[in-house]
């Protein structure tokens, strides 16, 4: 297992047995530190050879801010097909309370698949989100 952590907010790490990389977001984080942090998971996936899984454990990220998930949404996901080669799998990790936290109609309901690029999930359990990417591989 390789890993890094940015700042003291992110914490990055990929198992290329099981072909999927973890972001562990430490904190809550600002806008400006949730945009940096998904750059740089982006970038480190980069130098992967099977990163096309990506856990993203939110659990301590507390609030979500819907102007994120649509910066996410419309900016960043999109980026994902020039950077990586193939589907890139988002298991998103969230705590229970978390689960309604975004409520935006504009938003797709998950699981979704995101243009030809990406798909997403979220789950309250670790064992299911990585069952979940396995079966994606």
């Amino acid at each position: 297992m390789t890993s890094t952590t940015l700042a003291d907010f992110l914490d990055l790490s990929h198992r290329p047995d099981l072909g999927i990389m973890t972001a562990r977001w430490l904190r809550p984080t600002a806008s400006h530190e949730l945009r940096a942090g998904y750059q740089e998971l982006l970038r480190y996936a980069s130098t992967c050879d099977t990163c096309c899984c990506w856990l993203i454990d939110s659990r301590r990220r507390v609030e979500v801010d819907s102007r994120d998930v649509h910066w996410l949404t419309d900016e960043f996901y999109p980026t994902l097909r020039r950077h990586l080669q193939g589907h890139v799998y988002l298991a998103f990790l969230v705590a229970p309370y978390q689960l309604d936290d975004v409520r935006d109609e504009s938003l797709p309901a998950l699981p979704h698949t995101h243009g030809v690029y990406c798909s997403l999930n979220q789950f309250t359990d670790e064992g299911e989100a990585v069952r979940w990417l396995c079966s994606r591989r």
